[in-house]
């Protein structure tokens, strides 16, 4: 009886420990850390060049308003709006015919001038041997006082220098009667495009009122001003880009033609003058335009993009990459242009940094270098 209780003591004993055993968890298997794929770069040393953006206004290096210099009446109209011309160029003509009759009378005048003068000058000189014979005969007594003193007065030469003065004033008035006929034949004073004509064959041309404008587009110039903590920093002929949207996509070079030493009144900035070549007209007066200008360059500095620095417990850090680890490396900045910063302390050359994906770590992840 004994040896069936054992017996079965023990068979409960083996069921109750294999249900216990096939009760108990397997241990688990540890699961790798994902890699976080990261883009990197060598940490070098270059040149770094900050600029700054300015905008402006463009307008030709030269205009020029025509007036005419005398009123009249319009009789042709030689250029519209857009033509290219040349100095010298005839643009317009006004009528001639009452200024040619004021100068055929100007000549006129002067002719008859001209021979009172020569009259005038043979009765002086006639008058003058006269006065010298009887200079002799009064010395001799066979004059009179009265007499000689008459031929002294008549051989004056006051009366000559008036005729001389009237034959100047005569011609003076011919001349300007000529200047007034040339001046009904308006000419381009400056090469360039016609960028208005507001006469017409017909209208009368006013001494007071712009009748044609030409500009130079050859060259143009942008006005800008620029800041006091810029304007030592820039020079005169300093080459600048340039961008006019209006124009083209790419980058035109400019040249700085003027700087104000003096800031514009009741003004912070100093004004300045971009010149600009534009041989195929390509830019235009009135457009806008961006200047970049240098206003701060290093050369030989350690420089990372700026992207890849990252702000972490307030501190400025970048991910240095070691056998495939990262390490937090905080650092201390230089200038900054936006898209390249210089690091001052923190790293050397040589070192690999991450470039993208660094937002995503922290410090001793794990990563994958992808291209």
């Amino acid at each position: 009886m004994c040896k069936k209780i054992v017996l079965v003591f023990a068979v409960i004993l083996l069921v109750t420990m294999t249900i216990t055993g096939c009760g108990k968890k397997q241990p688990a298997i540890a699961k790798e850390e994902p890699l976080i794929r990261v883009q990197t770069a060598i940490v070098k040393k270059q040149d770094l060049t900050l600029k700054t953006t300015l905008s402006g206004k463009i307008r030709p290096i030269e205009e020029s308003s025509i007036v005419a210099k005398t009123p009249g009446k319009v009789m042709n109209v030689h250029v519209e709006i857009g033509d290219r011309i040349q100095k010298g160029n005839v643009l317009f003509e006004l009528d001639q015919k009452d200024i040619l009759n004021t100068v055929k009378s100007a000549e006129a005048s002067y002719a008859a001038t001209l021979a009172n003068l020569t009259l005038t000058q043979e009765t002086v000189d006639h008058n003058l041997k006269n006065h010298e014979r009887n200079k002799a005969l009064y010395e001799q007594g066979a004059i009179s006082e009265q007499v000689f003193e008459d031929s002294a007065l008549k051989a004056s030469t006051a009366q000559l220098e008036q005729v001389k003065a009237q034959v100047e004033q005569a011609r003076v008035t011919l001349e300007n009667a000529k200047s007034r006929l040339s001046d009904c034949i308006v000419s381009a004073p400056i090469s360039g495009f016609i960028t208005s004509v507001d006469i017409s064959s017909g209208e009368i041309a006013s001494s007071g009122m712009s009748a044609i404008t030409i500009a130079n587009l050859d060259i143009v110039l942008i006005e800008t001003s620029i800041s006091e903590h810029l304007i030592n920093k820039v020079h005169t002929g300093d080459e600048v880009d340039v961008l006019v949207k209006s124009a083209s996509n790419a980058s035109l070079k400019g040249r700085i033609f003027a700087l104000s030493p003096s800031p514009t009144k009741n003004g912070l900035t100093y004004p300045m003058k971009i010149s600009l070549e534009n041989k195929d007209t390509l830019v235009k007066a009135g457009m806008f335009a961006e200047i970049s200008i240098v206003s701060d360059k290093k050369e030989n500095i350690l420089i990372i993009p700026s992207d890849s620095v990252v702000v972490k417990n307030g501190k400025e850090v970048v991910f240095v990459v070691h056998d495939h680890q990262t390490q937090l490396q905080e650092v201390s900045l230089g200038i900054d242009n936006g898209k390249e910063v210089e690091v001052t302390n923190g790293l050397k050359e040589g070192d690999l940094i991450v470039i993208k994906g660094q937002n995503y770590l922290e410090n001793g992840n794990k990563v994958q270098i992808i291209k």
